[in-house]
């Protein structure tokens, strides 16, 4: 009875945590992308420190580099997520003509379409609607960019600080900072090799849209970039939008074309490119990743799905080494 009891209680606390995540998810999501950010950075000041630099010089270079490069990066998303917006108008009504041609056609060879266009409700108005909330979750982040470079710059402060003084015996190490260290050495792991694989298939996605002659190429390969964090459907996600553009501006074969070259790029990354620099992958389910996918994205919105897998690895970490220090106590 009481380990039913315990059991309870554990379940209501878990739907309570799960509901206090939904409220706050808006704040949640700066906070956890600042942390995963400033993981995937700190490596660059304690290089820099090794190598004989000053604790303050080295974060400030670091710093400098990556708020340079953030900020170019963001002028160019807004200069294209705005044009998007303002090409909407002129994509519905040449998406509307498509449309009516697909329906002439399909019922000049005796076929009804009618009904599944009923059932899955693809239409235009609807296409146009989901570019305009794409273009919505893509400007939320350039909203946010502000705080989250704050929160950047703060937390490496404190994670470079943390390495360097305890390396210079400065510091004792505490139990749980190793843990944090340790935890965040996973992390690390993650979000360099998928940041690796996303830097390059958004490289290469950026030259084939850009030479193709696609609308708002940068916007497509960063979208690919963020997306390549998604398991399993992030390259799908990837592939719709420039697609879609390719379908309304250029004509079916050359939407084609961008669907194969697009698969191509990603089957190279993942199969060729991705082992000479991965030699140890992480060991990731494709259930467990799936599942981040799903359960994450629910609680937090698009950002949980992108910071799934992470979430699930601190989520594994804590239960697994609760369990070792329940069984030592």
């Amino acid at each position: 009875m009481k380990k039913i009891t315990q059991y309870l209680i554990a379940g209501a606390a878990i739907v309570i945590i799960i509901a206090g995540l939904r409220a706050g998810a808006g704040l949640i999501n700066q906070i956890l992308m600042s942390f995963l950010l400033a993981i995937c950075i700190s490596p660059l000041p304690e290089w820099l420190s090794r190598k004989g630099l000053s604790k303050s010089l080295s974060i400030a270079i670091s710093l400098i580099i990556i708020l340079v490069g953030g900020f170019l990066t963001i002028v160019l998303l807004a200069n294209s997520i705005s044009g998007l917006v303002e090409s909407f108008p002129a994509y519905q009504q040449k998406l509307t003509e498509l449309f009516n041609k697909f329906s002439e056609f399909a019922a000049s060879n005796n076929l009804n379409i009618s009904e599944l266009i009923q059932k899955v409700h693809i239409t235009p108005e609807k296409v146009i609607e989901f570019g305009g909330k794409l273009a919505g979750s893509l400007t939320s982040i350039i909203s946010s960019s502000f705080i989250i470079a704050m929160l950047v710059v703060f937390i490496v402060i404190e994670l470079v600080g943390y390495t360097v003084d305890t390396r210079k015996g400065r510091r004792d190490q505490i139990s749980l900072d190793e843990w944090l260290r340790a935890m965040s050495g996973d992390l690390r792991k993650y979000i360099t090799i998928t940041a690796l694989k996303g830097v390059i298939t958004a490289a290469l996605n950026f030259v084939f849209l850009l030479i193709f002659g696609i609308d708002f190429a940068f916007l497509w390969a960063f979208f690919s970039f963020l997306m390549n964090f998604v398991p399993n459907l992030g390259f799908l996600f990837s592939l719709i939008p420039p697609a879609l553009i390719a379908l309304i501006t250029l004509g079916p074969w050359q939407a084609l074309v961008v669907i194969i070259a697009f698969w191509l790029i990603n089957f190279v990354v993942e199969n060729v490119i991705g082992p000479i620099f991965m030699k140890k992958s992480l060991n990731v389910s494709l259930l467990s990743s799936f599942l981040s996918l799903l359960v994450w994205g629910w609680i937090l919105g698009m950002p949980g799905a992108i910071l799934g897998i992470p979430l699930t690895m601190v989520a594994m970490k804590i239960y697994t080494d609760s369990k070792k220090w329940e069984n030592k106590s």
